[in-house]
């Protein structure tokens, strides 16, 4: 991996296996397999492959991602960008073009657990009628 000023590069003749973490910027221009966890924006760029979990400040995606994209902030796909994985994030910017495959849970609460579902009525033994609504006589 090459560094250039604040960015970290893996380059496009380069196939990198592994654990990658970053305080600023992180460019995949080459391939990627394994986990990846920074402070900052990770950049898969146009033709890079990256096969891997990702948890960063920002992800900008031009290029395939297969794993779970989880960002503090925002996750952009670009027209050439595909993701197949769950994203979890504040905000999402989707161009026309790019392709998803998962789930997702955008907005400002994404990252807090799902509250409980509330507890459905139960029938009583002896009882007819659809929950919720008073036995039959």
């Amino acid at each position: 991996m090459a560094e250039t000023g604040d960015t970290t590069v893996v380059g496009a003749d380069s196939h990198f296996k592994g654990e990658l973490s970053f305080e600023r910027i992180a460019k995949i221009v080459g391939r990627f397999d394994g986990k990846i966890t920074g402070k900052g924006e990770l950049q898969v760029s146009q033709n890079a492959k990256c096969k891997a979990d990702v948890e960063a400040a920002g992800v900008q995606v031009d290029g395939l991602v297969e794993g779970n994209l989880n960002a503090k902030d925002t996750v952009k796909l670009n027209g050439s960008g595909v993701v197949r994985g769950d994203i979890t994030a504040a905000k999402m910017v989707m161009t026309e073009g790019a392709s998803f495959h998962g789930m997702c849970a955008v907005g400002p609460d994404s990252h807090k657990p799902a509250a409980a579902a509330p507890p459905q009525p139960s029938s009583q033994p002896g009882q007819t009628g659809q929950p919720g609504q008073p036995p039959k006589k």
